[in-house]
């Protein structure tokens, strides 16, 4: 059995899963990676036999997606040869992990596809969605990598096909401690907007982790600092809390550590918007933008940290194994309506 194990590159969510999940699939599967997006420094541990450049978002200085920029630097053109010329029939299945190129790849040529990532927990009907939700952009989100079977992830099962969270076998063995002040990651903010409201609060100890950022240094209780796996995961294990996005994978992992959480979800991203919906239902601080005007809450959460320790059981194994399992219930079942055809 050949499968195309293929990842999305924007953002390193979908990279970091990928690295846990891979050696997973050794034991189950003859794979092949594929990789499409921005090119990465993250070593998955095994070879990358296709990237393509697929689609990215981007995003202005306040946090929000700007769709003229998402819109005109995307190269559809590029997108359509890319999906035509990817050899999926060369493969049995394909697992994407909300990669758009191999899913419309495998739709328009009939192979097997698998979507595997927490964006597909989104669409599903016991999850809780949050109060503004135009429809229109969920649809987009489910046809952006459409799959035959899906398997969500998320902070909780809503249903028999969400499982927990993906958390890093590294995270998972580091000594867990307080007392290392705020790490702050939110990579859809300028530098100097995170700094300015930053700064009102003095007595803080402050760790920023930002792409702008080349080598370490300090202004006054800030510390700043490149954005790297191994760095940022020994600082929030030694933090008091975070504020971040409400990106999936690095809220997990705050609140597989047990650190308080404030988070600003990014602005037009129904996704965020999502995530942020259920972990304020689960009683983590939740604020709609960066800004002096917010100092308030950012105040009062640092006065008043809500700690909300979630453990997070290791999945990987079962979800694999489902995958093997799913794969052969849907080829017998294909082998037995064609001889019934016949």
């Amino acid at each position: 059995m050949k499968v195309l194990y293929a990842i999305q590159s924007t953002g390193n969510g979908h990279l970091i899963r990928a690295k846990e999940i891979i050696p997973f699939l050794k034991r189950r599967f003859d794979f092949d990676v594929m990789l499409s997006g921005p090119k990465t420094n993250l070593d998955l541990g095994y070879p990358i036999k296709y990237h393509q450049r697929g689609l990215t978002f981007y995003f202005n200085k306040s946090g929000s997606i700007n769709w003229v920029k998402t819109i005109f630097k995307n190269n559809l053109f590029q997108f359509i040869k890319d999906v035509l010329s990817l050899p999926v029939k060369d493969y049995d299945l394909v697992i994407t992990d909300f990669e758009p190129i191999s899913a419309w790849a495998c739709k328009f040529r009939g192979v097997l596809s698998f979507g595997l990532s927490n964006q597909i927990t989104l669409w599903q009907k016991e999850s809780p969605k949050p109060k503004k939700l135009f429809s229109s952009s969920l649809k987009y989100l489910k046809y952006f990598a459409p799959t035959e079977l899906e398997y969500g992830l998320h902070y909780q099962k809503f249903n028999d096909r969400i499982f927990l969270p993906i958390i890093r076998a590294k995270l998972r063995s580091l000594k867990v401690t307080n007392g290392g002040g705020i790490v702050v990651y939110l990579p859809a903010y300028d530098l100097k907007r995170i700094t300015k409201v930053l700064s009102l609060f003095p007595n803080v100890k402050w760790t920023i982790f930002s792409k702008e950022i080349n080598e370490p240094k300090t202004q006054g209780s800030i510390r700043f600092f490149p954005i790297n796996e191994d760095h940022f995961s020994k600082k929030l294990a030694k933090s008091d809390g975070i504020i971040t996005s409400a990106g999936f994978t690095t809220t997990s992992e705050a609140l597989f550590l047990g650190k308080t959480l404030l988070v600003i979800p990014m602005r037009g991203q129904i996704e965020q918007s999502f995530n942020a919906q259920v972990l304020k239902k689960m009683g983590v601080t939740v604020v709609k933008e960066l800004s002096i005007k917010k100092s308030k809450i950012i105040e009062h959460w640092l006065e008043n940290p809500n700690v909300i320790k979630v453990n997070f059981e290791n999945d990987l194994n079962y979800l694999v194994d489902q995958i093997a399992l799913d794969y052969i219930k849907i080829k017998h079942k294909k082998v037995l309506d064609y001889k019934l055809a016949q």
